[in-house]
């Protein structure tokens, strides 16, 4: 009996603080409660507890016996507060099924003729992240093959390092006819509750100081008033290098106008970095170089399932060799974070 149930929590958590709400941990435990945080911890189906509304799962490899039990469910909010217990019945039956782990952590492309598995060009995930079953990949088309009738194939690997048979189709590919526009962002803002209409919101800032990326890091400015005490809907969008505005995305937060005093952002001059080569190779590595000297800075280096494949601590350092012996082709997200400013970038391996 070895199976993964899903469950959509939608938990709103009113608390005292000016801090968006999101919930903080979970746990389940079957007929007899252990008391809060006793129990069998749970984990959040995107990786991190960090919304007010989470969907979770609960690993089932060990069950009770068969027959009818209770299956009780609680969650924690940001504050240590544990809420009520949910409680439903559950009727275990003789296993007929296996379900295995299905997670893709890689993707490759290739023209024509195939070169071997982890051989072709690798894809992009969407979201910056191989770490769902289901994933929007995204392929560079600056190297076309020539004019005329082509095979594109794709395929992904899987987390246990197998990978699918190609799904091809038919490209034919023209000369000068097609561009892709410039895809990145321009401008952020957000809004409390009511939409003031685009453009109109509270203006967003960069992090590095600079909208130039399709992916960016932005924090907020001055709090818009009046300022509703309570909870309250925060509202968030992104103009791209068209002008053209994206839909708005929402969040919970329970504001508490009683805290006196302000609160300060830290400001520090971003540091630029760059990598080279990129593409690199595992053998070869590759080198991050700043445009300054770096007092002190923690070098990390994630693969597309999110582990941890290179650490080290650079000081007073304007280049630093980083080692990929034994890193397998896709793409690696590479941070650096200097003070309190995280800096990241993408890495493909060949």
């Amino acid at each position: 009996m070895n199976a993964r149930i899903n469950l959509a929590c939608a938990l709103l958590l009113f608390m005292g603080t000016a801090a968006a709400q999101r919930v903080d941990n979970a746990e389940y435990f079957w007929d007899t409660d252990p008391g809060a945080g006793g129990a069998t911890p749970m984990s959040a189906i995107d990786g991190a507890y960090n919304d007010a509304i989470e969907a979770i799962f609960l690993e089932t490899s060990a069950l009770p016996s068969l027959g009818a039990h209770t299956l009780g469910i609680r969650v924690k909010d940001q504050q240590n507060n544990w809420g009520p217990t949910f409680t439903t019945v559950v009727v275990i039956e003789p296993p007929v099924v296996t379900a295995p782990e299905i997670t893709v952590t890689q993707a490759e492309y290739f023209w024509d003729t195939d070169p071997g598995q982890g051989s072709g060009t690798p894809m992009i995930a969407f979201d910056g992240d191989f770490n769902s079953a289901l994933e929007a990949i995204s392929m560079q088309t600056s190297a076309l093959p020539s004019e005329g009738v082509h095979l594109l194939h794709v395929r992904a690997k899987d987390v246990n390092g197998a990978w699918s048979l190609p799904f091809r189709v038919v490209v034919e590919v023209w000369g000068g006819v097609v561009t892709f526009p410039e895809v990145r962002v321009t401008a952020a803002e957000y809004y409390v509750n009511d939409d003031p209409g685009t453009g109109l919101g509270t203006p967003m800032l960069a992090v590095d100081s600079n909208f130039d990326a399709a992916f960016e890091a932005i924090k907020g400015g001055d709090i818009p008033t009046p300022v509703t005490a309570g909870v309250n809907v925060l509202w968030l969008r992104a103009r791209d290098a068209n002008q053209a505005w994206g839909p708005s995305f929402g969040i919970v937060v329970n504001i508490d106008t009683t805290i006196t005093g302000t609160v300060g952002m830290i400001e520090e001059e971003p540091v630029g970095m760059r990598l080279a080569p990129n593409p690199a190779t595992a053998d070869a590595g590759f080198s991050i170089t700043f445009d300054q000297l770096v007092p002190d800075a923690l070098i990390r280096v994630l693969d597309g399932a999110g582990r941890i494949v290179f650490e080290q601590r650079a000081r007073n350092e304007r280049r630093m060799e980083v080692d990929l012996h034994g890193a397998a082709p896709g793409v690696y997200h590479v941070g650096v974070l200097i003070g309190e400013l995280p800096r990241w970038e993408r890495l493909v391996v060949q």
